[in-house]
């Protein structure tokens, strides 16, 4: 399988482990047909509709413990010339991070997600000094089921 097919069926097995968690929690979640939208499902969480942009997160090689998701995605030009874009508020309201080496999902709102990627700690809060503490995203606090 090419590097592209090999991207796209990446992308296509994260989106159905979202929705099936989702599902699995009681949640109506809607696909847009064709795949032309800058969101890749509509989350009903009851009080709102959400855009949401599903990402697969990755181990971070050098340090340990910790994923990275990263927010860019490729739009190709009528010329097919590929260019890396991120993702504005006017365009979706939320990432679904999928972390497949450890079978867990995390909500981040947009607005509480930085332009280009995130990194998640899995180590306990107590393996980090105060300072750090603050600076360091903790997965367990984004935990779909501790967000929605």
């Amino acid at each position: 399988m090419n590097t592209g097919r090999q991207h796209q069926h990446r992308g296509r097995t994260t989106e159905a482990v979202v929705v099936a968690a989702l599902l699995e929690r009681g949640f109506s979640v809607s696909v847009p047909p064709y795949g032309s939208e800058r969101y890749d499902l509509v989350l009903d969480t009851e009080d709102e509709l959400e855009r949401v942009q599903v990402k697969t997160a990755y181990e971070h090689g050098e340090t340990e413990a910790t994923v990275v998701a990263e927010f860019q995605t490729t739009v190709y030009g009528s010329d097919g010339t590929p260019r890396r874009t991120y993702y504005d508020g006017d365009e979706i309201d939320a990432y679904l991070i999928h972390c497949p080496d450890r079978a867990v999902t995390l909500y981040v709102p947009y607005s509480a997600a930085p332009k280009t990627q995130m990194n998640f700690s899995f180590r306990d809060r107590s393996t980090y000094g105060e300072h750090n503490r603050k600076t360091v995203n903790f997965a367990a606090e984004y935990v779909i089921d501790e967000q929605l």
